[in-house]
């Protein structure tokens, strides 16, 4: 909630009351959906969403597409449903395994015993005793994020950024996790680095190519200029390290800008034991960015997706890919969704 109205606040009058992009849905299409707030049927909830409700505020007769309540009146209580069906549509049955926007913490140094009770109490980490994770503020109206460091001259996993796997309590077959970033402007990105994404199995990193019985993982990273990429482990994957699959818009390329906070979303798909049939379907700020379906990431049941892996460092593994300075990197709002029965 705190998002969208951040994105509100920055929104004219003039805006508000212009038509919206897209088909708005009369109110016999609007019933039948399971995304009842996507109100222009792209299969999102987004900021447009949140416009033609508030441009409909006031008493309306049917068909009004912004009464999502039915009530008679746009108000309060349309406004809060569509902010708590923020991001993509699905089709109702989702359950909310994980969810940490950091608000409970003071200002300062992040601890292990912070760690511990905000992430299902890991059972290793990197960075946070090295001093290289923090809370901070970011903004006027005391929102809160992590804020993970990078030191001048350095690459890889213990010299820069932190990680930790938050573990699921059982496997799930599909699973949508979201969460908020920032690079902290000016941002150098020499070569690239890691970010957080969903894990199996043994959660597959490092090198080497999966054989289906091991793992799999599904992290982000950046690459030179801030290219946006899923860095996938899988069985397919051409070489021995993992796959780049691109995330692209319609201009091309997406690309993380510095000063800029940036919502990504990453739905997983298990596909059969066998069979190429799992999906990673992403999104980058609202725009669906990757739809890489045929994906093969297991040949057992053994596994399926049983975690995020918080992962984030410049590297690489040689200094080629070290920072040019001090770096810093910030996370927030981080929710972890089953579209399926865990």
């Amino acid at each position: 909630m705190h998002h969208a109205m951040n994105q509100l606040a920055g929104t004219s009058l003039a805006l508000v009351m212009c038509c919206l992009p897209g088909e708005v849905l009369d109110s016999a299409d609007a019933a039948e959906r399971s995304c009842l707030p996507d109100v222009n049927g792209d299969e999102r909830v987004d900021v447009d969403d949140l416009l033609f409700v508030l441009s409909n505020w006031g008493a309306c007769n049917t068909p009004c597409p912004a009464d999502l309540d039915a009530s008679g009146n746009v108000d309060v209580p349309d406004l809060l449903l569509v902010i708590g069906s923020w991001g993509p549509c699905h089709d109702g049955k989702t359950q909310v395994l994980f969810e940490q926007n950091l608000e409970q913490r003071e200002i300062g140094l992040y601890s292990e015993d912070m760690l511990e009770e905000d992430w299902n109490a890991p059972t290793w980490s990197n960075g946070v005793d090295d001093g290289r994770v923090s809370i901070v503020e970011t903004d006027g109206g005391g929102n809160k994020a992590i804020s993970v460091l990078y030191p001048q001259g350095e690459y890889g996993t213990s010299q820069t950024g932190a990680q930790w796997k938050v573990m699921l309590d059982g496997s799930c077959e599909h699973v949508r996790l979201s969460y908020r970033l920032q690079f902290v402007s000016p941002f150098d990105f020499v070569r690239g680095g890691k970010l957080p994404g969903m894990i199996g199995g043994e959660g597959n990193t490092g090198g080497g190519i999966p054989d289906g019985t091991d793992g799999w993982s599904a992290r982000m990273m950046w690459r030179t200029e801030g290219a946006v990429v899923q860095y996938v482990y899988h069985p397919d994957q051409p070489e021995s390290h993992g796959e780049d699959l691109p995330w692209t818009g319609e201009g091309g390329p997406l690309l993380f800008q510095p000063g800029q906070w940036h919502e990504v979303v990453h739905e997983i798909k298990m596909n059969t034991p066998g069979l190429n049939d799992g999906s990673i379907t992403c999104w980058f700020d609202g725009e669906l960015a990757l739809d890489a379906a045929n994906m093969r990431f297991r040949d057992v049941d053994d596994f399926a997706i049983d975690g995020m892996y918080f992962s984030t460092f410049f590297g690489g593994s040689n200094s080629s890919w070290a920072t040019t300075s001090d770096e810093t990197v910030l996370f927030d709002d981080f929710v972890i969704e089953s579209l399926s029965d865990p």
